[in-house]
C-alpha cells in the first residue's frame, strides 16, 4: 500500500515537516509512506494554464503523484485560523478537472504540528470540509493535534546512523499510529470509492440524458 505523504510547509526545519517524518515510522505492515516535495514548484492555480493535454509540468507530476498512490497523508500546520495558501493551491490543482480528477475516491488522513497549545483544530475542520467536497474520504478523528511540538520532536539516530526526526508524546504515538491503520483499513474497503460516488452517478445520468 503506497501512501502519499505531504507537508503544509515549506519553511526547510518545519515542524509539520518532521512530524511527517517522524510518523512514517509508525506505518502499519504492508504500508510505505512517499513524500512529496514539489508543492513550493505549483503555479497559483489558474485555468487558463489548465487544458485537455495537461497543465504545467510540476502541476503533472503532482497530479501523478496523487494518482498513483492508494491514500495520502497531510500534516500541515494552522495559517491564520486555516489552510495554508500553499496546500489549498495544491488541493485545487489535484481537484481538477471535475470528471477523472487525482484526488477523487482517495482516502485522506490529516495532522497538524504547532509551537503553541492553542493551535490546530481550525485547520484540520477546515482542510476536511475542503477534501471532502473535492470528493475524498477523510478518516474522522481522533486527530494528531502536536502542540507544543518542539518539546515533541526530537533527532533519534536509527539503525543507519541517520539522525531522522521521533514523536516523543506517546499520547500521539497512540493516536497516529490508529489513524495510520484506519487509512490503511479505509484503502482497503474502498470507502474512497463510496466518497466518489455521487458524483460519477451525476455524470452518468447526464450522460445518459445526451446520448
Amino acid at each position: 500500500m503506497r501512501i502519499l505523504g505531504i507537508s503544509g510547509s515549506l519553511r526547510k526545519e518545519s515542524f509539520n515537516t518532521r512530524l511527517l517524518a517522524a510518523v512514517r515510522q509508525l506505518a502499519p505492515a504492508g504500508m510505505t509512506i512517499d513524500v512529496f516535495d514539489g508543492l513550493g514548484d505549483l503555479p497559483l492555480y489558474n485555468g487558463d494554464l489548465d487544458s485537455r493535454e495537461g497543465g504545467p509540468a510540476p502541476v503533472e507530476r503532482w497530479r501523478e503523484a496523487v494518482r498513483e498512490a492508494d491514500g495520502l497523508l497531510v500534516v500541515t500546520p494552522e495559517y491564520n485560523s486555516s489552510i495554508p495558501g500553499v496546500l489549498k493551491n495544491a488541493v485545487d490543482w489535484v481537484s481538477r478537472p471535475m470528471v477523472g480528477a487525482a484526488l477523487h475516491g482517495k482516502c485522506v488522513v490529516t495532522m497538524v504540528a504547532t509551537p503553541g497549545r492553542g493551535l490546530g483544530r481550525n485547520v484540520l475542520t477546515d482542510l476536511g470540509r475542503v477534501l471532502h467536497d473535492c470528493h475524498a474520504h477523510v478518516v474522522s478523528g481522533p486527530w494528531v493535534v502536536l502542540t507544543e511540538a518542539e518539546g515533541k520532536l526530537a533527532d533519534v539516530e536509527d539503525e543507519q546512523g541517520q539522525f531522522v526526526p521521533t514523536l516523543s508524546d506517546p499520547v500521539s504515538v497512540r493516536i497516529a499510529t490508529v489513524q495510520l491503520n484506519a487509512l490503511a483499513a479505509a484503502v482497503e474497503a474502498g470507502a474512497g470509492e463510496h466518497a466518489v460516488a455521487p458524483l460519477r452517478a451525476y455524470f452518468a445520468a447526464g450522460r445518459a440524458r445526451n446520448s
